[in-house]
């Protein structure tokens, strides 16, 4: 990076007094090094990976090399040692340089080079940072680590460790090699921290390419998820001012700097981060922003605060052209509903896509091919139903639910048409036929039948809700506007018919018209066996006698509704624990159990063969897996709903380390102690279900059903998500101060007078 050391030294400077040089004391050498080499990382590993790798990458750049950089696990199994090595195959470091780099703190090759990362010359001591303990006495640890470079045909093997008052480096071996010129950072590792380093390297090189990691998914028993995600097999968009590759690195717009990538805070800024919600990063070359000296952070002076201000403008103007041109291509109705709907989904070329909602309003899209954009306001697809059609209303009433009531009636609208099962539409005038609406009351409880209504142009009320709905001035002879009115209805029953059924076509199963008659089944049918497989269990052949006496509730559908089944399954398990789903069928008893409790409530989800699916309908609660939420998960929509209203709270609640809510803290200090304590008050009080983590885990399955983007907390919950960001805050003040004390295990023993006394030393309150 491209860094200018001589810009203080040459700045003129006015002076009426003497003029003397500062400078340092004959001893500071052995505090200098201390401070950075070892004390100026908050995240040492974190920084070894990010700093040795762009090390590699620099390496590849000044020799022109475009091989893969090779990041590696291995384990000596003599010692038991594990290592991870960063590997280049660039220029090599001859005996000179490596004196030059390694032997002397601040010394850089790359400052006048934008292409490089490096500047201040500490990245490649970083590795001492990395302490591990020796187990031979209290805050004895070893920070060693090995270079093996081959620079013109010889291998030198170095080792670099902490000396007593400064670093040390030694040559441990030379030989002649064919091999070719590169470099080898290999670090031992303990193997608690192999966890940490793949979860660093995920983080730190998110947007690094050309890496190929080895020995990291070689065991079988490997249960570390960084682990896996460690992979080259990826694919990075670059749009003019941004980059995306995924989700998981932040929520928010970020910065990549040359390949490295920074959160931005946003209070800096004076920006609200809730405005840039998405999941890119801003594109900057290396030396355009300044980092801090430690390189783990950006340094906000004035000329990054204005450069990102800027770059936040060109990355919101290039998303608005992206989505302006991808909504080019809506013509038709149900083309703008489909937006309406989704609206801000953008679709990048690598096959993903991204919600740029937050980032831009429906006034900045310019609908440039739709259909009917003569009409200067677009109305929403439900007032647009509400105004083409009548909509009557059968069967059971259902109770409302406190957040919504569109799970159980039906109000109209795009959304509603394709997830709803129980709508039906006529062509003509409704003629009710007893048996056919028996039928779909006993299939669906409630069901809605939908027709179209007479627009009449001369009347001054159509007139009225015309001008209001479309917001235009109605010249009744304005044939124009008149037929773009009816070709809209016309097109929008015809999604109507698409996504409904037609209720004059229904046919009505021959079987429910004898069960009618008859009250009761067939004995024919009773004596019929046929093979059920429980969802999370095992299949029986069950007599279709029992299976229609069972008197709880039946989900079932066939081979193509499995994932369906077992999802709705999985939801139940983790949300109703007073029933529990049926896995096994007693042949000798003609019962349906659950070994694990037979003496509660039972559910069954079961999948049948496509032939056997008319027997449910004699089954007196069996329903389709489709109606699963009408039947029994709206029960549990309140409790869903004030779980994802809390869930930030309770995970930021969670990184609250134990020292802060000890006894031993409130003799630290009392006035941080009782807040803590309020907040602690405060938290206890929510809810078991609130840390429910299976609630949590199922959000994506839970959305199928739910609205969980758009859930906002209580003016209370604001209050104490802010008093836990406040403990965070001094959290992480303190945290490089206290990695270096070893505290105690039990910090709510009875002698810890000393450490007190520490800790209101040391401690920033």
């Amino acid at each position: 990076m491209k860094y200018n050391v001589n810009s203080y030294s040459e700045a003129d400077v006015l002076t009426t007094t003497d003029e003397r040089d500062i400078t340092l004391s004959k001893d500071s050498q052995v505090l200098i090094f201390q401070m950075f080499s070892k004390n100026i990382y908050s995240n040492p590993i974190g920084s070894v990976v990010r700093e040795i790798t762009s090390n590699c990458f620099d390496s590849h750049i000044e020799a022109n090399v475009d091989a893969p950089v090779l990041i590696k696990k291995s384990i000596d199994k003599q010692t038991n040692t594990h290592y991870i090595s960063f590997i280049d195959y660039g220029a090599g470091m001859s005996p000179d340089r490596i004196e030059k780099v390694f032997s002397v703190m601040f010394s850089s090759t790359k400052r006048n080079d934008n292409e490089q990362i490096g500047a201040f010359g500490l990245g490649s001591k970083t590795p001492l940072a990395y302490k591990r303990s020796t187990g031979f006495g209290e805050g004895e640890y070893d920070n060693s680590y090995f270079i093996i470079t081959i620079f013109n045909k010889i291998k030198y093997s170095y080792q670099i460790y902490e000396g007593n008052n400064s670093p040390k480096i030694s040559l441990l071996h030379s030989e002649p090699t064919k091999e070719h010129n590169g470099t080898e950072i290999r670090i031992p590792v303990l193997e608690r921290d192999l966890n940490s380093f793949s979860k660093e390297m995920v983080r730190q090189l998110y947007y690094f390419e050309n890496i190929v990691f080895e020995g990291f998914n070689n065991d079988e028993n490997n249960t570390n998820r960084y682990d896996e995600a460690l992979t080259n097999v990826y694919q990075i968009v670059r749009g003019k001012s941004f980059l995306f590759r995924g989700n998981d690195y932040s929520d928010y717009i970020h910065v990549c700097l040359g390949k490295v990538a920074y959160p931005i805070d946003y209070s800096v800024l004076g920006l609200n981060s809730n405005d840039y919600r998405l999941p890119l990063a801003i594109r900057f070359e290396v030396g355009d922003i300044g980092v801090t000296v430690s390189r783990e952070s950006l340094d906000y002076n004035e000329n990054t605060i204005k450069l990102l201000k800027k770059k936040l403008e060109l990355v919101k103007k290039e998303i608005t052209e992206l989505i302006t041109k991808q909504y080019s291509n809506v013509q038709t109705l149900a083309d703008y509903f489909e937006v309406k709907l989704n609206f801000g989904k953008l679709n990048l070329n690598n096959g993903n896509s991204i919600n740029v909602g937050n980032l831009i309003l429906h006034s900045d899209i310019n609908f440039s091919n739709f259909k009917y954009k003569l009409f200067s306001k677009m109305p929403s697809d439900n007032s647009l139903f509400s105004f083409f059609f009548k909509t009557k209303t059968f069967g059971k009433k259902l109770k409302r639910n406190r957040y919504s009531k569109t799970n159980y009636e039906f109000f109209g609208g795009y959304n509603e048409l394709k997830n709803k099962t129980n709508i039906l539409y006529i062509n003509n005038e409704f003629v009710r036929k007893i048996v056919k609406q028996a039928y779909l009351k006993s299939k669906f409880d409630m069901y809605h039948i939908v027709e179209k209504r007479n627009i009449n142009f001369s009347d001054i009320h159509s007139i009225n809700d015309i001008q209001t709905l479309f917001n235009i001035r109605l010249d009744i002879n304005n044939d124009e506007i008149k037929n773009l009115i009816i070709e809209m209805q016309d097109e929008y029953f015809n999604i109507v018919r698409k996504c409904a059924t037609n209720y004059d076509e229904l046919e009505i199963p021959e079987n429910f018209i004898i069960d009618r008659k008859n009250n009761k089944s067939p004995n024919e049918i009773e004596n019929i066996s046929i093979p059920v497989q429980f969802v999370g269990a095992s299949k029986y052949r069950i007599n279709l006698k029992d299976l229609i006496n069972y008197n709880s509730l039946i989900f079932y559908g066939n081979k193509e509704d499995e994932s369906k089944l077992y999802q709705a399954y999985k939801i139940f398990c983790n949300l109703f624990d007073d029933i529990i789903p049926v896995t096994y069928y007693n042949n000798y008893n003609k019962c349906f159990t659950n070994r694990s409790d037979e003496n509660k409530k039972s559910i069954m989800f079961i999948v049948l063969a496509e032939n056997n699916l008319k027997y449910m309908q004699y089954c007196k609660k069996a329903y389709k897996i489709d109606q699963f939420f009408n039947k029994i998960l709206y029960r549990k929509e309140n409790i869903i709903k004030d779980y994802f209203q809390v869930n930030g709270i309770i995970e930021k609640y969670k990184q609250i380390r134990n020292l802060y809510t000890s006894d031993l803290f409130a003799k630290v200090d009392a006035k941080w102690s009782m807040k803590i304590k309020n907040i602690k008050f405060i938290f206890d009080n929510i809810s078991k279900v609130y840390k429910n983590d299976n609630i949590g885990s199922m959000k994506e399955s839970l959305s199928n059903y739910f609205d969980l983007n758009h859930i906002k907390m209580t003016t209370e919950q604001k209050k104490l998500e802010k008093q836990i960001d406040e403990v965070l805050f001094l959290q992480n003040a303190n945290a490089s101060t206290l990695n270096y004390i070893d505290l105690p295990y039990n910090l709510d023993g009875e002698n810890n007078e000393e450490l007190i006394r520490i800790l209101q030393k040391v401690m920033i309150l």
